[in-house]
């Protein structure tokens, strides 16, 4: 039998455990949250995702059948359009912004300082 435990904190600070117990044989699946059940799936014997939330973050959870067993692997999904996704993607596009302008502001005042000294040595 498969089991898996993963011990996380979301970005809030909040703390989660959740664990899955899978008949490799049977394809019985049970996932369980803080020791209550929450998801109950039937033959699974190849591979699957399932997509849930843990507190603020979308996770994603794939099976994946190995030639030795299975491999599980929980992530959190950051591709999905949720509000904290889009919320990280807006602050990430603001601080590129920043950014840029601080290296274009530098590269006009690199450039000027540049074409003073130049003038300033070869004017005569």
């Amino acid at each position: 039998m498969g089991q898996q435990v993963w011990d996380m904190d979301d970005i809030s600070g909040e703390h989660f455990t959740l664990g899955l117990y899978h008949g490799e044989e049977t394809g019985s699946l049970m996932l369980y949250l803080n020791n209550d059940i929450f998801l109950i799936d039937f033959k699974i014997l190849d591979n699957k995702t399932y997509n849930f939330f843990l507190g603020n973050e979308f996770m994603k959870l794939s099976i994946n059948k190995i030639s030795s067993g299975y491999e599980y692997r929980l992530e959190v999904d950051k591709e999905t359009p949720t509000p904290l996704n889009e919320a990280v993607k807006k602050a990430e596009d603001e601080e590129r912004n920043i950014l840029l302008v601080v290296l274009i502001v530098l590269s006009v005042i690199l450039a000027i300082l540049f074409i003073y000294n130049y003038y300033a040595r070869y004017r005569y």
